[in-house]
């Protein structure tokens, strides 16, 4: 079920009034039940396949917190992660396991590998890269005695199937969900239309926005790189960058809003990440909840400094015992294998590798040299430019549909002879040129009033006449384009994650 649906409000409006006229002993059951369904309604046996990983890591956790022997709760704590992250890779990359190994045996004429087929059909469950990691971090952080198990499983389940953030996250840790799951909520105003509010705002990111551009993306991302100019790359990355934003900040706003909605405050996703000025500002503004995922229970354990403490810095900063110095072999060691990871994470195939290694390099580049940490510090607009447009080239690998293709658009921005107006975009502009200015007070009036509602949320506080009027034309606006759009079904970007 699609948030960017009708089906999908539908089911946040009966959910909510059922959870609120419920007692407060009975909301539980009923979320988890609810949020079973929500997930069922896709596979059923998917469904089955989420109840068992709960299931596998509710009693690892369990057994690992009542043990005292180290060698016992390790072993406990190997099945949660070898469970969880074998059928991460048999779901998700036995595909691109068997492609690798049929390349390889054509490249050394080896007829057994190249004709390799297990003869599986394999379908990825929604979610399991997302849903995966909330479990192994659970198991983890019991394990480190940073938290203490609960001991009913159904809250745990409700925690790892909570419908409003299970298909692309944000990805949540225990202490952020669990007391809040066990505790009393009462029905809360500010909290209701705040969450509605971050609802509307997400749907306009996402069908007002990233819909729109989509098409343009896609018809440039189809075209033979080397008949492109250089301009057209990077017209096609900066679209891509946006709608990207749009589709993802817009997916995170509406899966908060929800929780919101329902009594549950989560921490933001995204804050502004097209505002940064270097590659460790970037990452502690977008994906939050997954960069610090990486950092506590990836970056810093290959480092071999003690890990984290639910931090929201970007992957590749130092560690927490006064540590600065990160330009030591085990740090760019661990920098660069982490981002190798975190690329195959995003995506079974070898341009979402690249992606990731472009995005590493980035940041040991700026770790290691002076000039840029200096640039950063004191030309914010030019740090700020440079920074845009490096995310944005880092975007044609995660876009492109080859390796070729990613390698031949960045030999074209690089080619100074290669900049020039195309017919493309020529067309594109004239295209644009008659809606141009309706579209930019529409988009300017909806992306102010989400900006000034993400404030008053923040704050709670009241506002003066003039600000309440401006908000409610803004919502009034983005309401009415919403309605316009919503009626074409779109999937998620990350949802293939």
């Amino acid at each position: 079920m699609l948030f960017n649906s009708l089906g999908y409000l539908t089911f946040l409006a009966f959910g909510t009034a059922i959870h609120w006229s419920l007692p407060q002993r009975a909301r539980m059951f009923f979320l988890a039940t609810a949020s079973f369904v929500f997930y069922a309604m896709w596979r059923w046996d998917f469904g089955l396949l989420l109840l068992f990983s709960a299931l596998i890591d509710f009693l690892c956790a369990s057994k690992i917190s009542l043990s005292k022997k180290p060698a016992t709760r390790k072993a406990w704590l190997l099945l949660s992660l070898c469970t969880n992250i074998g059928l991460l890779i048999f779901f998700k990359y036995t595909y691109f396991i068997v492609d690798n190994i049929r390349s390889l045996g054509n490249a050394t004429g080896l007829d057994g590998m190249a004709h390799f087929d297990p003869g599986l059909t394999i379908v990825l469950p929604l979610g399991i890269s997302f849903y995966t990691f909330q479990t192994i971090s659970y198991t983890i952080d019991v394990y480190r005695k940073v938290i203490q198990p609960t001991k009913r499983f159904i809250t745990f389940f409700t925690f790892v199937s909570f419908w409003p953030q299970l298909i692309a996250g944000p990805v949540l840790r225990a202490d952020e969900v669990i007391p809040q799951l066990e505790g009393e909520r009462k029905r809360d105003a500010r909290m209701f239309s705040s969450g509605l509010l971050l609802v509307i705002v997400g749907l306009f990111k996402k069908v007002v926005i990233a819909d729109n551009i989509a098409p343009m993306v896609d018809f440039w991302f189809t075209q033979d790189a080397s008949a492109l100019t250089a301009i057209d790359i990077w017209v096609a990355a900066f679209l891509f960058g946006f709608q990207i934003y749009c589709d993802f900040s817009g997916y995170s706003d509406i899966a908060i809003g929800s929780a919101r909605i329902l009594g549950f405050d989560f921490p933001d996703n995204f804050q502004w990440p097209y505002m940064a000025r270097s590659p460790r500002e970037f990452w502690k503004r977008w994906h939050i909840s997954l960069s610090s995922w990486i950092r506590d229970y990836l970056y810093l354990p290959l480092t071999g400094e003690k890990y984290g403490t639910h931090s929201t810095e970007g992957i590749g900063v130092a560690g927490e015992h006064g540590q600065k110095s990160t330009t030591g072999w085990r740090w760019n060691r661990a920098l660069i294998l982490t981002w190798l990871i975190m690329g195959l994470w995003h995506g079974a195939a070898w341009t979402f590798v690249l992606w990731g290694l472009f995005h590493g390099i980035v940041i040991l580049v700026y770790r290691v040299s002076p000039r840029l940490q200096e640039l950063t510090k004191k030309h914010a607009i030019v740090a700020w430019m440079l920074m845009l447009a490096t995310v944005m080239a880092a975007w044609i690998p995660f876009r492109a549909l080859s390796v070729e293709q990613t390698l031949e658009m960045f030999a074209r921005i690089l080619d100074p002879f290669a900049y020039r107006i195309s017919t493309q975009v020529m067309a594109l502009s004239s295209r644009l040129a008659g809606y141009s200015y309706l579209w930019a007070f529409l988009l300017t009036i909806g992306m102010v009033s989400a900006w000034r509602l993400n404030q008053w949320r923040e704050k709670q506080n009241t506002i003066g006449i003039a600000a309440f009027a401006a908000m409610t034309l803004g919502v009034a606006v983005m309401v009415c384009m919403i309605l316009v759009y919503l009626d074409v079904d779109t999937q998620f970007i990350y949802f293939q994650f």
